[in-house]
């Protein structure tokens, strides 16, 4: 993906956003809503490794947590949410390429998040974000970040999800990242549910560049 392409993909997130309708926050949240305030649990398969999290709700806040069993790769989330706002901060741990091999990084990201009633009853869920890259013996970088949540709910218990970020680099360093998935759910219950979903993931770090794509197969559940 090119620069040329990825500010038009920005402007369509974008676009898309401004052309729903404002909507409010009820009673009742989708187990895949991510302005949801439920304890939850999470077990999957993300490409061929094995993840595990969970949250930790409040009335107006929430702390998540993933990792992978080798927990080389690892994210904590917060969330603060009422009715005028939506704010979300995040560390994540990962692996960059860098001239000296893959290095580990810290990703931070703070942001607002507004809740829409889209077409055909789809909730969108549009983010702002800065993001700074903390890469280890290498350059640092923050980014603007912007992300869409698409959540239709099909049937009573069918679902489907579209989801799509991009990182743009605003201090100087040529940064560049992307990431999509399109996922398809079914809720077992208002406490249970299974996903499959499509992944791509595109990066790139000045004259370093990775792509991505991968399954991942996810069982969750809300009290």
């Amino acid at each position: 993906m090119s620069v040329k392409a990825f500010t038009p993909f920005v402007g369509s997130l974008l676009l898309l956003s401004a052309i729903s309708t404002p909507t409010y926050a009820n009673d009742f949240r989708h187990i895949a809503d991510p302005l949801n305030l439920n304890d939850s649990l999470y077990l999957g398969f993300d490409g061929d490794v094995f993840k595990l999290g969970g949250s930790f709700a409040t009335s107006h806040q929430k702390f998540s947590a993933n990792t992978n069993l080798g927990g080389d790769k690892w994210h904590l989330g917060y969330l603060y949410s009422t009715d005028q706002v939506n704010v979300r901060a995040s560390v994540q741990h990962g692996k960059t390429d860098t001239p000296q091999g893959k290095a580990s990084h810290y990703q931070y990201q703070l942001g607002l998040m507004t809740e829409h009633q889209g077409w055909f009853s789809t909730q969108v869920f549009t983010e702002l974000a800065v993001n700074h890259l903390a890469v280890k013996s290498y350059k640092d970088s923050t980014a603007a970040n912007v992300n869409m949540t698409l959540l239709k709910p099909m049937t009573e218990h069918w679902y489907s999800e579209f989801y799509a970020q991009g990182n743009m680099g605003i201090d100087g360093v040529e940064r560049y990242e992307a990431r999509s998935w399109l996922a398809l759910g079914y809720q077992i219950n208002p406490q249970w549910s299974w996903v499959v979903r499509y992944q791509y993931d595109w990066e790139k770090l000045e004259r370093f560049e990775s792509e991505d794509t991968q399954w991942v197969f996810a069982v969750r559940s809300q009290f």
